[in-house]
């Protein structure tokens, strides 16, 4: 049988599911399009109500106007109209048009007393007019016909004077410019749809380019994979934005499979030298305690070995990914003494020898420059001369700090001494424990902080390996080591 649900506390509420917006179109091209449109649309529209309103206005208030002038002769018509009586005749027979207002123009003159129109002249309309009860403005729908009315009470004999004028023209000529602005916009919005659509395309090329290029992105490409693309200027910044983005995962990504491919090739035998010792262990429980320290500590060597190997692995996987912490200024000077001092205590055989002339500080990572500075010292002491010695000298000339670290060993030739700086290298001569990756990580830093890496022969007859690095202005804060770098 089902379990019901436990109900969530009131007072949790989930957030709805995200739904996309299915009724808007899927095309950039035809989203610019529509929104173009709809934009025009309304502000072909708005303008021209806008102006309609205004004519309409306009009309109305002339009108209105007209109406205001006739109602001042307000008691000289009334007058005219009581004479006529019954027989009004025409404008033109009686000598006047009643201010202009009833020549021809659809108007009307009415005059009322005690409720009742008691005499009327002008157009005769085609329903009845209500009386006026009072004074003012109003519009009258009546028989499908739309009068403008101004009435206005006589001072001397206290009845009412009505002006009244037909608005249908008016009315008909809203409507007209209304239909009018309905076209206009109808076909500003499809010019304006069959414009937009052809520009866009013209204006969405390079964006197009960027789809192509990206879709023909692999991962055996080399170099930048989309087009340089120069305008506009948006679309150029996203395509250096994206080319910059894809060389670093170009980076990453190489730096990944040397890893893999290096630790994979390297941890191979000291993995089986282990594999074999563990299997004779196994096999052989009645091995004498003298062979099996031995083969424990053979175990222990190719442990620290494997260790060894991956750290420097993990430390140029990182530099060639440029995972690094933000520069800073770092005072040499105080680097080394730190650096030599922790070197005499691991090789206490040899005699290190430090020369500083200059507080030289440089734009680095302390990190980074005392991991060079170790090796550079344990692979002196360690391929120099027994119970040798060691100078390590910093100098400055010309903005250029050099650390220079020479011994008095064997030496490297001259033919074999760039090949050194690969990863896995190691000197034919040298009887030492190594991983090969030593003189690799310094030149790694040497690039890294826009520097090199130098290697001679030395005055004591060794190698003698110079790491020049571009100084730092005197105006610039220095980070001074801590014990954890």
């Amino acid at each position: 049988m089902a379990t019901a649900q436990p109900t969530p506390p009131h007072h949790i509420r989930r957030r709805p599911a995200y739904r996309p917006m299915t009724w808007l179109p899927r095309s950039l091209r035809s989203r610019i399009t529509a929104a173009v449109v709809l934009l025009v649309t309304v502000v072909v529209a708005l303008a021209g109500l806008v102006i309609v309103s205004r004519i309409d206005h306009r009309d109305r208030t002339d009108v209105d106007r007209q109406l205001a002038a006739r109602a001042e002769k307000g008691d000289q018509d009334a007058d005219k109209l009581r004479d006529q009586g019954d027989h009004p005749g025409t404008d033109e027979e009686n000598g006047d048009d009643y201010g202009g207002l009833l020549a021809g123009s659809q108007s009307l003159v009415r005059l009322v007393s005690g409720g009742k129109v008691i005499a009327q002249h002008g157009e005769t309309p085609t329903a009845p007019l209500p009386v006026p009860t009072r004074d003012g403005y109003r519009t009258i729908d009546t028989g499908g016909q739309t009068w403008r009315s101004l009435t206005r009470s006589l001072s001397t004999t206290g009845e009412r004077l009505e002006v009244l004028q037909d608005i249908d023209p008016i009315e008909r000529r809203l409507a007209d410019n209304t239909v009018i602005v309905a076209a206009v916009t109808l076909l500003a919005a499809l010019a304006t749809a069959g414009g937009v659509w052809l520009l866009t395309r013209i204006i969405l090329q390079p964006l197009e380019r960027l789809r192509t290029g990206a879709l023909a992105i692999s991962a055996d490409t080399a170099g930048p994979q989309l087009p340089a693309v120069t305008r506009p200027q948006e679309v150029a910044d996203l395509s250096h934005a994206l080319n910059s983005m894809l060389d670093q995962l170009r980076v990453s990504m190489d730096s990944t499979r040397r890893f893999t491919a290096d630790a994979g090739h390297e941890l191979r035998t000291p993995l089986t030298s282990i594999g074999v010792t563990l299997e004779t262990l196994q096999r052989n429980p009645d091995l004498p305690a003298s062979q099996r320290a031995r083969a424990l500590e053979a175990m222990s060597a190719e442990h620290r070995r494997i260790t060894a190997l991956l750290t420097g692995l993990q430390t140029l996987a990182r530099g060639d990914a440029h995972a690094l912490p933000e520069r800073t200024a770092v005072v040499l000077s105080e680097l080394l003494d730190e650096a030599v001092a922790h070197a005499a205590h691991r090789h206490p055989t040899t005699t290190y020898r430090l020369t500083a002339n200059t507080p030289a500080t440089v734009h680095g990572w302390p990190v980074g420059l005392r991991l060079a500075v170790d090796n550079l010292l344990d692979n002196a002491a360690l391929h120099g001369r027994p119970d040798g010695t060691v100078d390590v000298r910093l100098s400055e000339d010309a903005g250029t700090v050099r650390i220079t670290v020479g011994d008095d060993g064997p030496g490297i030739p001259a033919d074999q001494q760039q090949a050194m700086k690969a990863r896995f290298t190691r000197g034919t001569r040298t009887r030492s424990p190594g991983s090969g990756l030593g003189l690799a990580l310094v030149d790694q830093q040497a690039h890294l902080h826009h520097g090199t890496l130098h290697l001679a022969p030395a005055p004591a007859g060794g190698l003698e390996a110079t790491l020049s690095l571009p100084a730092t202005p005197e105006d610039e804060p220095r980070q001074r080591p801590t014990p954890d770098d």
